[in-house]
């Protein structure tokens, strides 16, 4: 039986408009800093003579402004051409980060040169005209690799206290669907349900960041939850993204669309094993499934992801598969006895070459880990944030079949 779960403690609204003033003047600096770095060593003359021209220098600026106006603008009206301006914004982050690494490996080779001989202008120039392709390139792969969604990725995962009842059960995970960002609306949602429904899972968890704005006008978008089909039901954990916008309001709506909140909570299915020769007839076989909250919620809900409570009445003869939004809890799952864990957060790093620096901070990045007999599966997730591209780690619906150390025969 599901433990009770606590009525979160009132408390005060985060400071919205604060956050909003930050993340411009961040984003006004970071982008200024990068066009300025572009311009200087890409366009300004005389490498190029249009680099002076009026209409040169204004589409800069604009690009400069897209994205901190960008995201005032889809706050504010929620338009298409205001997600067009915010779109273009984010595109435009993600084409400097790649600018920034070519324009270091650019800056390495004619130093080398240097060593030996003065660059020309047209070797600067053709230097300049690469570094320019390299970084559109890659942009537009990561951007036609989001344009193509997120493709289904089935793994077969050993348990080994999983009974053979239980051989064959399908677990579909989602993480970071990230609705309510410029491209992840509602046709992205009904196009993301028809992938999870064709799965015919047994269960189906979702794993946080689902959502990256306030409920207000979201229900359309994340109305095709609702439609979400499993044998034993749909289970959500929230991530930080929806501690960032209003998360008890997001939770009440989550709960209205009949998936199951779990916030340091635990469901069992049962199974009756009929056909097992070891087995008794009519004897019943358990999966448990427990929840935590996201490691933020102690700073607006006033709730800790507490993976002990969540186990609280759980017979560690049945296997147990944990829910998390971050995997930075894994070790105490593993000390905790869980069998499995399920995590997102990370992007699979999401743009490469940050996976390392996503596995610094986050300690697991992408896939599978394993320490003993537990095991860790982290979900690239099934949109983005920020730049709307992803390299080197693809979005993905995950299809976990669990099996039986012993499956009985066929």
């Amino acid at each position: 039986m599901p433990n009770s779960k606590p009525t979160p403690p009132a408390c005060a609204k985060p400071p919205g408009m604060l956050r909003h003033l930050i993340f411009a003047s961040v984003m006004l600096l970071v982008q200024g800093l990068g066009t300025w770095l572009l311009y200087a060593h890409w366009l300004r003359p005389p490498l190029w003579p249009f680099g002076k021209r009026p209409l040169v220098l204004s589409l800069l600026c604009l690009l400069w402004l897209s994205l901190p106006l960008g995201h005032f603008c889809w706050g504010r009206f929620h338009q298409p051409w205001a997600g067009a301006l915010y779109g273009v914004g984010y595109f435009w982050l993600g084409f400097l980060f790649y600018a920034a690494c070519t324009l270091a490996l650019s800056t390495l080779l004619l130093g080398l040169w240097r060593l030996f001989r003065k660059p020309s202008l047209r070797l600067r120039q053709a230097v300049a005209a690469s570094s320019a392709l390299l970084a559109a390139s890659l942009c537009s792969y990561g951007a036609l690799v989001v344009a193509q969604g997120p493709q289904v990725k089935e793994r077969e995962v050993v348990l080994d206290k999983l009974s053979p009842a239980f051989e064959g059960f399908r677990v579909a995970v989602v993480s970071d669907t990230h609705l309510g960002m410029p491209g992840l609306g509602r046709a992205f949602a009904e196009r993301l349900v028809a992938q999870i429904n064709a799965l015919e899972a047994d269960v189906v968890v979702l794993l946080g960041d689902m959502v990256d704005r306030k409920p207000e006008g979201m229900a359309e978008t994340v109305a095709p939850l609702q439609n979400l089909r499993a044998k034993h039901g749909v289970l959500l954990v929230m991530g930080n993204h929806e501690y960032f916008h209003a998360p008890l309001a997001w939770e009440a709506h989550f709960k209205s669309l009949g998936l199951r909140v779990l916030g340091n909570e635990r469901v069992e299915i049962e199974r009756i094993a009929l056909r097992h020769p070891e087995a008794e007839v009519g004897e019943p076989a358990r999966l448990a499934f427990a929840g935590v909250y996201d490691l933020r919620a102690s700073r607006t809900v006033g709730q800790r992801a507490d993976v002990q409570r969540a186990l609280e009445g759980w017979n560690p003869a049945t296997p147990l598969v944990l829910l998390a939004h971050q995997p930075r809890l894994w070790e105490e799952a593993q000390a905790a006895g869980v069998d499995l864990m399920l995590a997102g957060h990370t992007h699979g790093g999401q743009l490469w070459p940050l996976h390392p620096v996503s596995a610094r901070v986050n300690h697991y990045v992408q896939g599978f880990y394993r320490e003993g007999k537990a095991q860790l599966y982290v979900t690239t997730g099934a949109g983005h944030w920020g730049p709307p591209m992803r390299v080197g780690a693809p979005p993905e619906i995950a299809l976990l079949r669990l099996r039986a150390p012993s499956p009985w025969p066929p």
